[in-house]
């Protein structure tokens, strides 16, 4: 199968891609077939997302080939190549909008390394001291690495929201077990100001889109000025082998 370089592969896309560390991969190109439901199950999430917020809507939307390519890199990160389809079916791969338990899959262990509360985007926060969307203090987070439950998260560029509170992140950092040499970035100074004027849905600034593989431990870092429960889910799409959401999924 071919492989290329993160920046070859990505070259010309409107959005800088975080490889990581990982800076070759392999990847298998999609049929026409994989392609229309990589497509369906983005337009089902533009639809409704740009009644809420037409932005942040359209930042998703133009997204759709960076969420392409990385379907081509799951056919071969998850060790065996299976169909793309949309919803998914038994022996497949399936695509869709980032859900909590893409992320905390698990009470104990690798899926568990996040400060999300169980099955919600709710994060409790602490003034000064670091909030680990991904990760802990101690340990890296990665996707899914179950056999035949293998999971690839994609986080689109700014696909950090925080939704019904003042807005409480200043900072981020991003880190792999491969490339720990960035500094922090700042939040931009715009941040306590709604997206939407009559809605509160407010927006961090990352630096670029985020995946997060089974294989390749990542934190990701926030230092909140106030304490409090927020509200911040994570925009983008996940790849995820059928048995790793078979059925409803809870933890």
């Amino acid at each position: 199968m071919p492989s290329e370089s993160i920046y070859e592969l990505f070259k010309g896309e409107p959005f800088d891609v975080v490889s990581g560390g990982r800076d070759v991969v392999e990847y298998e190109p999609l049929k026409e077939s994989e392609e229309r439901a990589i497509e369906r199950c983005v337009m089902c999430t533009y639809r409704v997302m740009r009644k809420v917020s037409s932005s942040i809507a359209e930042e998703f939307l133009a997204h759709m080939s960076v969420f392409k390519k990385f379907g081509m890199i799951a056919k071969r990160a998850f060790g065996v190549s299976k169909p793309i389809t949309f919803p998914a079916q038994a022996g497949t791969i399936g695509v869709s909008p980032i859900i909590p338990q893409a992320i905390k899959y698990a009470t104990t262990g690798e899926g568990s390394y996040t400060g999300y509360v169980d099955n919600t985007w709710n994060i409790n926060l602490t003034a000064n001291t670091p909030a680990y969307i991904l990760g802990s203090a101690t340990n890296y987070y990665r996707a899914s690495p179950t056999s035949e439950q293998h999971v690839l998260l994609v986080i689109m560029q700014d696909g950090i929201i925080e939704i019904g509170t003042t807005p409480k992140l200043k900072q981020l950092r991003y880190e792999s077990e491969q490339q720990t040499k960035w500094s922090p970035w700042a939040v931009h100074p715009l941040v306590e100001l709604p997206i939407d004027s009559d809605r509160t849905i407010y927006q961090y600034n990352t630096i670029g889109v985020i995946p997060v593989y089974h294989d390749l431990g990542v934190k990701l870092v926030a230092m909140p000025y106030a304490s409090g429960t927020a509200t911040i889910p994570l925009l983008g799409v996940f790849f995820y082998e059928f048995n790793f959401w078979s059925t409803l999924k809870t933890i």
